[in-house]
């Protein structure tokens, strides 16, 4: 696939050279510069008509809509959360990568890479490696994986099939359930309409990077598909270590470059009949480890991560006041049997060619979901909602050339799973119900209240309410006070690990809690620009953090609490120029004695 995408890559390269020396080349014709004065005079009738696009644009970025925040469309103005859309005009203009690019702009979040190449997402002074408190969907469609709780190896989704990305900076668990305690990103991708045809694109770049990409959609009567297929590959950027905790040893690689080749592979689809709909992706990843899992510099680690999932919706209208959307889906990942983790570089005593950890597990997910919405009277719209989860891990394997306790070598990698395995198989139950009620008490305040109660067959249930009064006291001017409690339930990997010279597991774990208080300010200036301050505040419970011992445990500590503002400003110069500016103070500190985190 490399080889044909660098071939493609430059066929198409060369075709643009070629026409650009044609037309170079060339010299225009009498007609044209007969034609000179009159394009000159039709100028400024062009400019004016540009003109008049970018005011519409510009309102239209105003009048953002979103579905995150409540579970149906409503402007970003009137919803009851501290929300964030970009758009996929704004993508391409800020010439984003991945989701990881687009995120970065978002204000109150933070991004950086641990030692083992994997991106931190950190969101009002909550930053963890798994990201495990941030909650990621695909067209409302979950994402996080179960061994871990977090985002896995989605920090890289193509950006090329995307229609916008929609941030909620706070809790969402009285809508979505776990996870959703300190951000919530559902990434909506674009419909049979947003393509109508095919587009196929094709780019290189340093560090022999390729990428191939091709979206397309078609609409007929009653039948729409759209879908895109993504590949990409890349040697990475090679960046020069000069010491890691062998440093000065002889078998140390230091001063040496990092390793973060990368291959991913993507294919989505969506298809609907009537209000019959099919959602689904396949998902191939490989990668390197950067430094290393253990702080070692090494460059012989393969880390694969394979995921799938597909979602089959029904809808149907019973009055236009009353409907209901029923859902069933099903999530499969895998870090394969070709995972081939090199913690310690190779002449390490006892190990001539690297000591090898080779970790794998698949997590597979069956869910169902069944939402009503109704219209109770003007202005007043109700949602009432029930989930269902059966989550299994499992073929849990370990293969490795060291004994996991006590580190010595077993002289080839070997299979020790009977004996010494990292984790187990186990099964997850999830059911819960919901309630959201939205009221229109006037024109421009609105106010909205929910609720929903998980329950875990694994360590019992939990209750989360949201509460949220949106003002428009002026026209180009909102205030929202919001209120919210969320949960993060613990991770196999936090509850069942195991013969780990790292860290262990702990069963007894409870979930971590937090109640949120934000307070929104947003001004529109006239034209294109606005500002925003946002002042919140976070009460922490049971957070999951490692003890000091050796190996370490996780369990739960008493707390945190973190406040914090951001703020931002923004304005736009025309369709293709615009700019933004944020800025976020934070301060978390432990609950118990108020020394800073």
């Amino acid at each position: 696939m490399r080889n044909f995408t660098k071939q493609f890559t430059a066929v198409v390269f060369g075709g643009i050279c070629l026409i650009l020396m044609m037309t170079v080349c060339c010299p225009p014709s009498a007609t044209s510069l007969e034609k000179a004065e009159d394009t000159e005079a039709s100028e400024k009738e062009d400019w004016d008509a540009r003109l008049e696009q970018e005011i519409k644009w510009i309102r239209a970025e105003a009048e953002a809509v979103i579905v995150t925040a409540t579970k149906r469309k409503i402007s970003v103005r009137k919803a009851p959360a501290v929300a964030t859309v970009i758009t996929a005009d704004e993508i391409r203009r800020m010439g984003a990568r991945d989701i990881t690019d687009v995120l970065k702009t978002v204000p109150g979040f933070g991004v950086s890479i641990n030692v083992s190449g994997g991106y931190m997402f950190e969101v009002r002074g909550v930053r963890t490696a798994e990201n495990e408190k941030i909650l990621l969907m695909i067209d409302g469609h979950r994402m996080n994986v179960p061994f871990w709780g977090g985002l896995g190896e989605f920090n890289m989704l193509s950006v090329e099939n995307i229609k916008q990305i929609e941030v909620i900076r706070g809790p969402g668990s009285a809508l979505y359930g776990a996870n959703a305690f300190v951000a919530a990103i559902n990434i909506i991708t674009k419909n049979a309409d947003d393509t109508d045809g095919v587009e196929v694109s094709v780019a290189g770049g340093s560090s022999d990077t390729n990428k191939f990409s091709l979206i397309g959609g078609k609409s007929f009567e009653k039948f729409e598909i759209a879908g895109s297929v993504y590949h990409s590959d890349s040697d990475g950027p090679r960046l020069t270590i000069d010491a890691d905790r062998f440093a000065g040893k002889p078998y140390s690689k230091t001063p040496g470059k990092t390793d973060s080749y990368l291959e991913q592979n993507e294919v989505f689809l969506k298809a609907s009949y009537g209000n019959l709909k099919f959602t689904g992706q396949y998902f191939d990843k490989e990668r390197g480890t950067y430094i290393g899992f253990a702080n070692a510099l090494t460059d012989g680690s393969v880390y694969p991560h394979k995921n799938l999932w597909a979602e089959l919706a029904y809808s149907h209208s019973f009055t236009d006041k009353a409907s209901a959307n029923f859902r069933i889906y099903y999530d499969r990942f895998e870090e394969t049997d070709k995972t081939r983790l090199m913690l310690f570089p190779e002449g390490y005593p006892g190990f001539p060619d690297g000591m090898f950890g080779c970790p794998s597990f698949k997590n597979r997910t069956v869910g169902t979901e069944i939402q009503s919405d109704m219209d109770i009277f003007k202005g007043n719209h109700l949602i009432a909602g029930f989930n269902y989860e059966y989550i299994e891990q499992y073929d849990v394997r370990r293969d490795t050339n060291f004994n996991p306790w006590t580190g010595d070598p077993l002289g080839s990698v070997q299979d020790i799973s009977s004996w010494g395995n990292f984790n187990k198989d186990v099964t997850r139950k999830i059911w819960a119900v919901y309630l959201q009620d939205e009221w229109e008490i006037r024109e421009n305040l609105n106010l909205t209240a929910g609720v929903r109660h998980d329950h875990y067959d694994d360590f019992g249930g939990t209750t989360n309410p949201r509460l949220g009064l949106v003002w428009s006291l002026l026209k180009d001017a909102d205030i929202k006070l919001l209120y919210g409690q969320a949960f993060r339930s613990p991770s196999f990997q936090e509850l069942y690990n195991d013969s780990n010279p790292s860290v262990l597991g702990n069963p007894n774990l409870e979930p971590e809690k937090i109640k949120t208080y934000e307070t929104s300010l947003e001004y529109r200036f006239k034209g294109s620009h606005g500002i925003n301050v946002t002042y919140f505040h976070n009460d922490i419970e049971n957070l999951i953090i490692r003890d000091t011992a050796s190996p370490a445990h996780y369990l739960n500590m008493s707390g945190a609490e973190i406040q914090g503002i951001e703020a931002g400003i923004s304005g736009a110069y025309s369709a293709d120029a615009y700019w933004k500016l944020s800025y976020t103070w934070q301060d978390p500190r432990n609950a118990d004695n108020d020394a800073r985190l």
